[in-house]
């Protein structure tokens, strides 16, 4: 947390930046007023910096109590609008045009805490004047001087701190037959399409209903960036649409919402993902798509109650979950339309908890993970908590029947339950070239469908190499030796004499590929140093994550070390007595 800027500290800078400006020769509104100075901004790693640090060094404030007639240069004086609103005019609109003439790099605007900007209904105030659209001006970052568009931790309404609000001001709705939305959302909430370099950090989102199942209302767009598209402490929540003949209707046409829905073509880094909770609780999940985006960078994140989560150039996700996972009829828990793994041709998925995963559908069967690693690259899919799986295919290996990579996977848990179907929840193969794009070890798997490990590769996987270390148990022999959901990390081994332990490959030892893969590609890509540690260690079972005031806390649980030398333990849990989580070392995201 920053330090607190009492009044008369701020209204000094006030006066010094004031004259400041009186004194230069330059567009006044182009300059700005200093920015928060404390350390309580994420990086793409996750550490903590200054905006500063970040290259954003000039911000303006904007208030549900200011005006745009302001100079918007201190807290005490901020604007009612942001540049790229609709109705954004006096002093804010001079700065719009200053930035679509000289750009906007650099440049913070920092929102206050508790605030509400209405973008629905134009009867409340402050209201937009619609979608938030940077691709409407447009206007961009530059490289090493983005656009922040934040908060100030500090400067709140209120008696406490809670995210600054932005609502299309549909009250949330769980129904599927919502006869019709009260306030129809047009487009989308933020849009930075086109745009380049945007840190966006810190904000709830909430309010879109939708009438169309064709793409109608995204909360986050930002398609076609040419510069890099962070993404922070985002809470994302209070959907609705109005009924339609079949939940598949949404899939028939594409998809009805989306969360985050765009790609960044230049890079890498692409986009990042940190912090950031998508929770469908007050919702339905059925239209809500979490995310049809390039998702480079996605770590320390929640999603709750959605359906489809897709990825375009995927090079890390990590310590985040998907839980509550809906089936609309043609709904991926996580798939790849074509992976861009980086400059070491590696990328990873590690220490996820994915759950509670089609629970009830009485739909035609999907595939809950379908990875695409480009050929010759290797995907390291480890440490993973897979449990109370509906009716899915497991693993998908070929997008479509094209050749890719290998999937490496390694020390994870899964847990199906029954079929009604009759199939088996295993690992399939479409790629035509490569008939065994799997490599297997340390595998924990629970399952009343398969009577064999053999039985779990569908016949196209045909010569699929399975590692003898892993491990098949049915559900009643797991319970009765006490794998179960109801532990406080699912699935793990209750004692040191379960049948996990001391029971798998040593995959950290000096001659084995995976381990000492990862951390060959984390010296060419430093999105991959963190899996090249978690490697050696076993799951920190993603974060936690609290409904009550929505923050995050990473991670869930304490890591152990795997021996350096002897037996692993099969599946994400090496034995023993975790210690205690422990205090968040990132920044915690908070709504009220």
């Amino acid at each position: 947390m920053r330090e607190n800027i009492g009044p008369i500290a701020r209204g000094t800078a006030l006066i010094l930046t004031f004259c400041g400006l009186l004194l230069t020769s330059e567009n006044a509104f182009g300059a700005g007023g200093s920015c928060p100075s404390g350390a309580s901004y994420l990086t793409t790693t996750g550490t903590l910096t200054t905006l500063s640090n970040l290259g954003v060094t000039s911000c303006y404030y904007i208030a549900a109590n200011g005006s745009d007639s302001n100079n918007g240069t201190s807290e005490l004086t901020p604007w009612l609008h942001a540049p790229a609103m609709p109705n954004c005019s006096g002093n804010c609109a001079t700065l719009q045009a200053s930035m679509k003439s000289a750009g906007g790099g650099g440049l913070g605007f920092i929102f206050r805490g508790g605030d509400t900007w209405h973008f629905g209904d134009n009867t409340k105030t402050p209201y937009t004047g619609g979608q938030w659209g940077f691709n409407n001006v447009p206007i961009s970052g530059k490289s090493g001087s983005p656009i922040y568009l934040g908060v100030d931790p500090s400067w709140y309404s209120g008696s406490s701190w809670a995210r600054p609000i932005l609502t299309y001001d549909n009250p949330a709705n769980s129904s599927q037959t919502l006869s019709s939305c009260p306030i129809p959302t047009p487009g989308n909430m933020i849009d930075i399409s086109g745009q380049k370099y945007f840190i966006i950090d810190n904000f709830e989102m909430t309010g879109i209903c939708t009438t169309s199942s064709f793409w109608n209302a995204i909360y986050v767009n930002y398609g076609s960036m040419s510069g890099y598209a962070n993404f922070y402490n985002l809470y994302i929540h209070g959907w609705s649409h109005v009924g339609f003949p079949s939940v598949q209707d949404c899939t028939t046409n594409s998809t009805c919402m989306s969360a985050f829905r765009g790609s960044v073509i230049t890079g890498p880094p692409y986009d990042t993902l940190l912090y950031d909770v998508v929770d469908g609780s007050d919702s339905d999940p059925v239209p809500m798509e979490f995310c049809y985006c390039g998702a480079w960078h996605v770590a320390n994140s929640y999603f709750n109650n959605g359906s489809q989560f897709i990825t375009r150039s995927q090079n890390s996700f990590h310590d985040s979950s998907i839980l509550n996972f809906a089936n609309n009829g043609h709904a991926n828990v996580m798939e790849s339309t074509g992976d861009v793994p980086g400059p070491s041709n590696t990328y990873a998925i590690y220490n996820n908890v994915f759950a509670h995963l089609y629970i009830g559908s009485t739909l035609t069967s999907n595939v809950c993970f379908w990875p695409y690693p480009p050929v010759g690259a290797t995907l390291y899919w480890f440490n993973n908590v897979v449990y109370d799986i509906g009716p899915c295919e497991l693993f998908n290996g070929g997008e479509n029947g094209a050749n890719q990579g290998t999937v490496a996977r390694f020390n994870d848990t899964f847990q199906n339950n029954h079929r009604p179907d009759g199939l088996t929840q295993g690992f399939s193969c479409s790629a035509t070239g490569n008939s065994a794009p799997y490599e297997d070890s340390n595998i924990h798997f629970i399952s009343d469908e398969a009577t064999s490990l053999s039985a779990l590769y569908s016949s196209s996987c045909s010569g699929q190499g399975t590692n003898a270390s892993t491990l098949l148990m049915t559900n009643s022999v797991a319970t009765s030796d006490g794998y179960t959901s109801s532990e406080t990390y699912a699935f793990s081994p209750p004692s040191s004499s379960s049948p996990t332990v001391g029971a798998g490959t040593n995959e950290g030892s000096a001659n084995n590929a995976y381990c000492s893969a990862l951390s060959t590609a984390a010296n060419a890509d430093s999105f991959l140093s963190d899996a090249a540690a978690a490697c050696l260690n076993d799951t920190r079972y993603a974060c936690t994550y609290s409904s009550t005031n929505h923050t995050l806390t990473c991670p869930a649980r304490t890591a152990l070390a795997r021996p350096s030398s002897g037996k692993w333990d099969i599946g994400a849990y090496q034995s023993g007595d975790p210690a205690p989580p422990q205090p968040p070392t990132n920044v915690q995201a908070t709504a009220h």
